[in-house]
């Protein structure tokens, strides 16, 4: 169920398959921490038979306890230390199965969660769905930009950016905060809100609106015109590299 999820997510299929450009652990996680908040059928299967593994731990007083260290655990007092007799049944060897997964869980004392400071403006209501996926994607780094093979030592020819005659490496922070053609259009649409937006990298950009002493719908109404240029520069950028097609500013700005 975990791979259709996937597949469905990043349009792969078994005749044409696609790169993950996020890991299925990290879209698991809420969107406070940087993920999707996807339900992992895995990690929900472990968490619901965990359960028994903590009335195991906790010795609760129950008919299935008592069962259970009448017929499995004899002169076993620890779950973890346990080992499952060979003539068992198949739920016990795999309830047993998951300890190794829930061990290193029980035994921490501390739980280090990353929250990103201004992801709550990248799911706000005011800016269109398709816009707050390539902010997300932006404000990760996953985008396949042409340096990440070069980070790879991947050679691929012209790594050039492909929507001025600049000369410029193709990088997160260049085309979306130093191009000229953002630029330009960053200007553009400055003239009618009248919001002015600081060129910075995308995830800079969102602590700067979050930091702002703006009212809550002028700063979704600015990440709104903020996500629409990235979302509009990624795809201009799109078309020039694969289709050879350009597109004018004013038609994105109408």
């Amino acid at each position: 169920m975990d791979r259709k999820c996937r597949d469905y997510l990043w349009r792969s299929s078994e005749e044409k398959r696609k790169v993950a450009l996020v890991s299925w652990e990290k879209l698991c996680i809420p969107k406070k921490n940087g993920g999707l908040n996807i339900k992992s059928c895995k990690k929900w299967n472990v968490a619901s038979v965990g359960i028994l593994i903590w009335q195991l731990t906790k010795k609760e007083d129950t008919l299935w306890i008592r069962w259970v260290h009448g017929l499995y655990m004899r002169g076993d007092q620890n779950i973890w230390d346990h080992k499952p007799p060979a003539g068992c049944s198949w739920y016990w060897r795999k309830l047993n199965s998951v300890k190794a997964e829930m061990k290193d869980w029980f035994n921490s004392t501390t739980y280090h969660v990353v929250k990103l400071e201004a992801v709550d403006l990248i799911w706000n209501s005011t800016m269109l769905p398709r816009h707050r996926v390539i902010v997300w994607l932006a404000n990760q780094d996953r985008l396949l930009f042409k340096e990440r093979p070069a980070r790879l030592q991947i050679h691929i020819g012209n790594n050039l950016c492909c929507l001025y005659d600049d000369a410029k490496e193709e990088t997160s922070s260049h085309l979306f905060s130093e191009c000229k053609w953002i630029t330009e259009l960053r200007l553009i649409i400055e003239q009618w809100p009248g919001i002015h937006i600081q060129s910075m990298g995308v995830g800079k950009s969102l602590v700067w609106m979050k930091r702002r002493h703006w009212s809550k719908l002028k700063k979704e109404i600015a990440e709104a015109i903020w996500g629409a240029m990235i979302y509009h520069t990624w795809r201009e950028r799109n078309s020039k590299l694969f289709k050879d097609e350009n597109v004018n500013r004013e038609i994105i700005v109408t």
